[in-house]
């Protein structure tokens, strides 16, 4: 039997950082936060996400990720920590989201790259590598809308993800 691409991250402080989070949302859905661990190079990157997909019970996109730059993968984790997907109410102040974010984003090394399922909503545009504005988005899970962000680096895919209530 082949060796899995993926093993989940059991490491105390990131599981304190997911903790740190839902504790911050508690007024609202909780959003997923996950870290796996790569075992070995994967074919693609986007082989890398849909594992790590697959392993959340999510449905995996294959080459309908989009990539974007580290600057919109900054607003994409703020905005899901602070905000609820289909409502424009702050559940996170601002300054706390941000400081989440960066927490989260810190799991992965200066060469990472990260990726989306599109835009769903927030007070900012999405743009992907190539500077294209990111319209529609594709789901991952059955809820409404789901959004977030997938990070990759060479030795562990982070996820942050959202999920907004039926």
């Amino acid at each position: 039997m082949a060796e899995p691409l993926l093993i989940l991250e059991t490491d105390p402080a990131i599981e304190g950082l997911w903790v740190a989070i839902e504790t911050a949302r508690a007024q609202s859905y909780p959003l997923t936060g996950a870290a796996f661990r790569l075992t070995r190079a994967p074919q693609t990157p986007l082989e890398a996400l849909d594992a790590a997909a697959r392993e959340l019970d999510f449905q995996p996109l294959g080459s309908h990720w989009i990539e974007v730059p580290r600057r919109i993968a900054v607003k994409i984790a703020t905005h899901i920590i602070a905000h609820d997907l289909a409502y424009p109410d702050e559940i996170v102040p601002a300054a706390q989201a941000t400081e989440l974010a960066g927490r989260v984003l810190a799991l992965v090394g200066p060469q990472a790259r990260y990726f989306t399922n599109g835009a769903v909503s927030g007070e900012f545009a999405i743009y992907d590598m190539q500077g294209n504005e990111v319209i529609g988005w594709r789901s991952l899970s059955d809820a409404p809308f789901d959004h977030g962000l997938f990070a990759l680096d060479d030795r562990r895919v982070i996820v942050l993800w959202a999920e907004d209530a039926p």
